[in-house]
Parts: structure tokens; sequence; C-alpha cells
């Protein structure tokens, strides 16, 4: 299916959130996430706090990723600062603009995205920062050409 919202120019307000630094392989990242995303809601509850959106992975110059090296950052955000435990650290993601845009399909359908968001930064004389973000609205129980992810895209 792929795109099913327009890809859109937003300013994301400062925003506190709890998150682990993974470093896996491709077979490796829906474990590392699944298990990181359990941990750090923990901590949250532990903490009393509730998310104030649904968890995410951040990928620092994805363009660089490779099956076999994958970093990620994976984080949930709260309303207010909390206290990191062990691996997982508190931290702000700060201001910034953001281009913006829904798909839903599989995971590897998402580089034909990629490759349009890029061009639409581009076209309208911004600059990537090089950095990817990925929200994911539906569960592994979901068939993967049901999937919906939101993907931003920071600028600099």
């Amino acid at each position: 299916m792929g795109k099913i919202s327009e890809i859109m120019l937003l300013k994301q307000p400062q925003q506190p959130a709890l998150a682990v630094e993974v470093q896996t392989d491709m077979n490796g990242m829906s474990k590392a996430i699944g298990e990181n995303f359990v941990k750090i809601d923990s901590l949250f509850k532990k903490q009393g706090e509730v998310t104030t959106d649904i968890p995410y992975v951040e990928y620092p110059d994805f363009e660089s990723l490779t099956e076999q090296n994958i970093r990620m950052i994976i984080g949930l955000k709260s309303s207010r600062g909390l206290q990191g435990e062990g691996e997982i650290q508190a931290i702000i993601i700060p201001e910034r603009k953001i281009v913006s845009c829904l798909h839903r399909g599989t995971y590897a359908e998402l580089a034909t995205l990629y490759n349009e968001m890029t061009e639409w930064i581009k076209v309208n004389g911004y600059k990537a920062s090089g950095t990817s973000v990925e929200y994911y609205y539906t569960g592994p129980d979901v068939p993967e050409e049901e999937q919906v992810t939101r993907v931003e895209m920071p600028l600099l």
C-alpha cells in the first residue's frame, strides 16, 4: 500500500524520554526492540508515569546501516523528566523541525517512502540530519502488509 499521509513539515517540541541504545543485526532487531520496549515501559510504571506517544526507534546515521550493523535508540516519550536506570537513559529530545509521513505495508516497502521523503527534503530546500525515527502503530501480531509506521526525519 505505501504512503497513507502527505509528507509534512512539522516543528516538534522538546520532549523528555527514556531510551536505550542498542547495536544489533537484522536478525536481532525485533527481539531487541520488543525486549527494550518492555524494560522501558516497566521503568515508566515504576516511576508512576505513562508514555505520551507510541514507542519509537531512532536510527542515527540511517543511510549507513547494513544488515550486520544496526544502531538503534529505542525509547518512549514522557510528559516530565524521569530517572534512568542501568542501560536505560533519561534523555531530552530537542525541539526541532522534522519531516513526517505515515506508511502502511511491509518494512521492506519503507525504502520507497524514505527515498520520497529524502527527495522532498532536497526539493524544498532543507537538509536532513541523517537520522530517522520510526513509530510503530501496530504490533508483531498484525500481518506485515498491514503494519502502520510513522517515519520522521529531523532536519538541520
